[in-house]
């Protein structure tokens, strides 16, 4: 047979490189033109209104760089890419902006990066080298907000408006769905806390929730019945559930809500109340090592109690941190909610508050913010809410899950692209950043490692894919590691 012409392997996989850069741009509503002659461009992108599907004039040229083989030191995160030296000075030379698309066509992956962005000094030009971070620079229709911030530029005074969506907040509050059908009253044979707890020490089973009010013991729990029948003289009488949780008297729904908030506080065992703080929080484990609660499907919950080491001394414990939460309950349409506000506890044997737990508090606080506050709100939900098994005994009241609220006015929140540096303001007064500052420099001075209050409130709350700790040389189980950084999760959570 005599000689025919070929397509080598090189042009399909450049023409497949084209075509996903057309079907990429086609998903994001904008439209891509190849050019017949390459020169260093390959096509331009006209950019499109997709709300009103309004051409802009506006474009954005491209250049594509495809291949079937790996790039330079690719793994599953990033890889690099070093630029031709001509093509380098053609793009950084034009008044558009030039997009550089990499892509994998065989496996339908594509990356975009902006030259004049990646390469802003003399300095980064003369490495001719692009480190791609594949999670962020993905070229799909997530991609179209960022070329349009892009393309338009910010003194052309034109709007587009954001495509609206629909979302679904997560908000803190926990609805109370059943509860005893029966409160008791009975007169009190005692007249302080101190005197009722006094006389319960002898008593045996376990304790119940209760509270002196008035010269009377109040309880969801049968008074006519041990340990509580030793705080009473005289017959107890019973009223309905319903005549106090629907009452419109302030004073009885503050009687009400005292009550559920102690039934609630010792049906768990492992929470104990903190006088001081009005909270409640874990209590230590037997041996002191870490433990952990809130698990459930697809998430391994977090730690609510363990050790923290001493930065000069990793043997020595500086202090334990319990996991803490307060409590406060709310009538919203009829129904009651248990309001959670995330709260942290810090000891110096598991029992003794450290004398620095207002200063690790604060230290704490300047990192829990969203992700984080999100994470151990779930992880308290699904605590006092757990699924039912054969071994769990029945609780007095039975939460439901997270209130959610769905609204129709959201943003995507790709469209929202950097703050102007001059626009943004402190999210603290200057005051509390300056105490904040001064907590942490008191823990440093006492030789106390702020790095594991960074651990602890961006501990990842879902089951890992791989144990990375452990193949990077990470820590042991059981033993609180160092972390220099997290892994910001989208999600919304309304306070």
């Amino acid at each position: 047979m005599a000689d025919r012409k070929t397509v080598t392997k090189s042009t399909m996989i450049g023409e497949g490189g084209i075509a996903l850069i057309s079907m990429r741009c086609l998903e994001m509503g904008f439209i891509f033109h190849p050019r017949r002659v390459d020169h260093g461009i390959d096509g331009h992108i006209d950019l499109v209104d997709k709300e009103t599907g309004a051409l802009l004039n506006q474009v954005l040229l491209v250049q594509s760089k495809a291949q079937d083989r790996r790039f330079a030191f690719e793994d599953e995160h990033s890889f690099r890419y070093l630029c031709d030296q001509r093509d380098l000075d053609l793009w950084l030379s034009g008044n558009a902006p030039v997009i550089l698309v990499l892509s994998h066509p065989r496996q339908g992956e594509a990356w975009w990066v902006d030259v004049k962005a990646a390469f802003p000094d003399a300095e980064s030009r003369a490495s001719r080298t692009i480190v791609v971070r594949k999670q962020a620079s993905r070229f799909d229709a997530d991609a179209a907000p960022a070329l349009l911030r892009l393309g338009v530029p910010a003194a052309s005074g034109l709007y587009l408006k954001p495509p609206p969506v629909t979302e679904i907040l997560t908000t803190n509050l926990l609805p109370v769905v059943s509860m005893p059908p029966t409160i008791h009253l009975a007169p009190a044979a005692v007249d302080s806390y101190p005197e009722a707890r006094a006389v319960l020490a002898g008593q045996k089973g376990p304790e119940p929730g209760w509270m002196l009010r008035d010269g009377l013991v109040m309880s969801f729990a049968d008074l006519r019945e041990p340990p509580l029948r030793a705080l009473c003289e005289g017959d107890p009488e019973e009223h309905s559930t319903a005549e106090w949780a629907d009452n419109q008297d302030v004073s009885i729904q503050h009687r009400f809500t005292d009550l559920l908030a102690r039934t609630v506080e010792r049906s768990y065992p492992d929470l104990r109340w903190h006088d001081a703080r009005r909270h409640v929080h874990f209590r230590p484990s037997s041996d002191l090592t870490p433990r952990r609660a809130g698990k459930r499907p697809g998430a391994r919950g977090r730690t609510v109690f363990g050790p923290h080491y001493a930065k000069s001394d990793p043997e020595r414990v500086s202090y334990y941190h319990h996991a803490a939460l307060k409590t406060r309950y709310r009538r919203i349409g009829g129904t009651w909610f248990c309001q959670l506000e995330i709260d942290y506890c810090f000891t110096v044997d598991g029992y003794r508050e450290s004398p620095f737990a207002d200063s690790l508090l604060a230290g704490i606080k300047r990192f829990d913010r969203h992700p984080a506050v999100l994470g151990w709100t779930r992880m308290w939900a699904t605590h006092l809410a757990p699924l039912p098994d054969l071994f769990s005994a029945e609780l007095p009241v039975v939460f439901g899950s997270l209130e959610t609220v769905t609204v129709h006015s959201g943003i995507d929140d790709n469209w929202w692209g950097p703050a102007p540096t001059a626009a943004m303001t402190a999210e603290e007064p200057s005051h509390q950043a300056a105490a904040d500052a001064a907590a942490v420099a008191d823990l440093v001075t006492h030789d106390i490692d702020t790095d594991d209050l960074y651990a602890l409130v961006t501990e990842a709350e879902h089951e890992p894919q791989a144990s990375v700790g452990q193949e990077n040389g990470g820590p042991a189980p059981g033993r609180p590691g160092r972390r220099r950084g997290s892994e910001g999760g989208k999600g919304r959570h309304a306070r």
